[in-house]
């Protein structure tokens, strides 16, 4: 069947080969979206031949791999190869306020995560879409854009298990890649300091028309009220607050690492982009230990080895870089055996995933016509993000730790009479069964309501990422891991429960909000409202937020080095989200973009080609 995502990249592809009708101009002018349907001027599709030879072959160009790929590619004596098995990204990628349209079609593998039994009972099969990119730009091109890095503490650990990625180093590349538009934050020297205007990844957050600006204003409030103090931003110097967050985008163009680093290197004449192409298996002397090349199979079918003369960097993200180690015979041993692979290396491959767990909890506001206004002006957002949302950061009583923030929360405003696109979102992005979303939508027929998430930012459960088969087509399996630690369940209904309490604040009592009672079939039993119906509630309703790091981790103990070379192996280094020795207080997209640029700082050391 047809989904309505699909049909929607559809739509937007035939826009964008109908431009030279000056009613679409007018149309595209009207809609905002001119500047995501320009001509993209992404770099020329490069054909490998069987045998060919580079100094560096990056596997995957999504946040870190384009990275990796455009920097080493500076080195003008460096033939440089980056591998994507995806194509460019479509406009509806473009277009900032397009991104839900991506799931389940071309431009994602679309695999499925799974639960434990016992959690997650509202998805069916108790399954999470885990939506990977998979064009140019990998998960930077489909991602909702939600700018934030961190705080200190989280690269201070790191540091403790891989020296060299500390928070003063991070910030400097953190910095590097940045280009913030917002003038507001160089207006205080306490943000100041953290930001830069030099990079290539453009940062914006934009005003708000004067609807938004109006519930932003509410919602604001409305925390505060809480104990949840406002703050200029979300990446400064407090650990703790919540305000308007930043996106990657800006002037009409979601700012990927397709657009900021693949764009401008069209043409660079050491830089080749195979496009549609899939790498199978890493090059491996069993005796030697030495990385010597990549099997590829091309879009036609065909298979062919090439050869890198100096590094394979694998940059295939926390599912596949795992999957691609273990198909080669590094990871471990029990695991290969199980699907007959010779072990190479015996390493941790796959284990030690983290992901940040969310809950949901819905709030009813203002009823009548009014609350229909915010849908109407969509049109005018489509080169912005298209409803209203505040993003911050909070701790309660027994925090983790006193320098790092339990919980992020994401608070989004949707405008009454929007109840089918909810279902429908809920359903085929998030894979909530029918009843929940039901439940979910109906509210929204005649009132606005606030879709609250809650994300617990440092679990202690783990999950992983294993072999289906030793056919590299097959997908892997994920598993979640939500919960398997007890503290992490009993933590995240905490920040829930804590979070309710927004039905008290002056704004929803004034238009008599209300909790509506979401349908969670294993929690009939239960008391609405009592602890132990949020505890069977967080249980059943988690989802994720997309956020898989760990499965190829730094350090002694782990798969690569501080310099992110494979352990006991030459010529092989992973640069990708999965290096990360603990999940950080943030969206991992920016995270995964500074270790891009530090990744490429420590190659052209090795190299003797670079010091900073």
């Amino acid at each position: 069947m047809i989904s309505l995502n699909t049909v929607a990249n559809e739509f937007f592809k035939m826009l964008q080969a109908s431009q030279s009708s000056w009613l679409v101009r007018w149309l595209l002018n009207a809609l905002a979206l001119s500047q995501a349907i320009q001509p993209n001027g992404w770099p020329e599709n490069y054909k490998p031949l069987d045998g060919e030879r580079f100094n560096f072959i990056v596997v995957g160009s999504g946040s870190a791999g384009a990275i990796v790929a455009a920097r080493l590619s500076e080195v003008p004596h460096w033939n440089v190869l980056l591998i994507e098995a995806g194509g460019d990204p479509p406009p509806t990628s473009v277009v900032p306020s397009l991104f839900a349209t991506l799931s389940n079609t071309e431009y994602d593998w679309s695999y499925k995560a799974y639960l434990d039994e016992g959690v997650g009972e509202t998805h069916p099969g108790r399954a999470i879409f885990m939506t990977r990119g998979k064009m140019l730009g990998g998960s930077s091109s489909n991602n909702y854009e939600i700018y934030t890095r961190g705080v200190p503490q989280d690269y201070e650990e790191w540091n403790l298990e891989a020296p060299g990625w500390d928070w003063n180093t991070c910030l400097y590349y953190f910095k590097k890649l940045e280009n913030m538009t917002d003038i507001s934050l160089f207006q205080n020297p306490y943000n100041a300091h953290l930001h830069s205007t030099n990079g290539p990844v453009a940062v914006s957050r934009p005003e708000d028309n004067a609807y938004s600006l109006k519930i932003n204003e509410v919602m604001l409030k409305s925390y505060e009220e809480l104990g949840i103090r406002r703050v200029l931003e979300n990446n400064g110097p407090e650990i703790e607050g919540i305000s308007r967050p930043h996106f990657t985008f800006a002037n009409g163009r979601r700012s990927s690492t397709a657009e900021s680093y693949l764009r401008p290197t069209k043409g660079r004449p050491n830089l080749f982009i195979a496009k549609y192409a899939r790498v199978v298996k890493i090059l491996l002397d069993p005796y030697t230990r030495t990385t010597y090349g990549v099997k590829v199979m091309l879009q036609d079918g065909n298979v062919i080895n090439l050869f890198a003369d100096s590094e394979v960097i694998l940059s295939a993200g926390t599912i596949d870089s795992p999957k691609l180690l273990m198909l080669s015979g590094i990871g471990p041993h029990e695991v290969l055996q199980k699907h007959d692979i010779d072990t190479i290396v015996n390493l941790p491959v796959g284990k030690n995933m983290q992901d940040h767990a969310y809950a949901p909890i819905l709030f009813t506001g203002k009823a009548g016509l009014s609350s229909i206004i915010p849908n109407l002006v969509l049109a005018t957002q489509l080169d912005s993000f298209p409803i209203p949302i505040q993003s911050g950061f909070f701790s309660l009583g027994g925090s983790v730790s006193q320098s790092k923030p339990d919980f992020q929360i994401f608070s989004q405003n949707i405008g009454a009479s929007a109840s089918v696109l909810i279902r429908y979102g809920c359903s085929a992005i998030t894979n909530y069964n029918d009843e929940f979303c039901y439940s979910l939508a109906k509210p929204n027929n005649i009132r606005e309501i606030i879709l609250a998430s809650v994300l617990l930012l440092h679990p202690y459960s783990r999950g992983q990422v294993s072999l289906r088969s030793n056919n590299p087509l097959d997908d892997p399996i994920i598993e979640l891991g939500y919960f398997r630690d007890d503290f992490d369940l009993h933590k995240l209904t905490e920040g829930l429960k804590f979070i309710s309490n927004l039905v008290n604040t002056s704004y929803l009592r004034k238009v008599n909000g209300t909790i509506p009672k979401l349908a969670v079939s294993p929690c009939k039993e239960f008391v609405w409202g009592s602890d132990d119906y949020w505890t069977c509630y967080v249980r059943n309703v988690a989802g994720s937020l997309l956020h898989p790091v760990g499965t190829c981790k730094m350090g002694a103990d782990g798969v690569v080095d501080e310099r992110l070379n494979v352990h006991s192996v030459k010529g092989l280094r992973v640069v990708d989200a999965s290096v990360m020795p603990k999940i950080p207080s943030a969206n991992i997209n920016a995270p995964t973009m500074m270790i891009g640029e530090h990744a490429s700082d420590l190659i052209k050391e090795d190299y003797g080609v670079f010091s900073r």
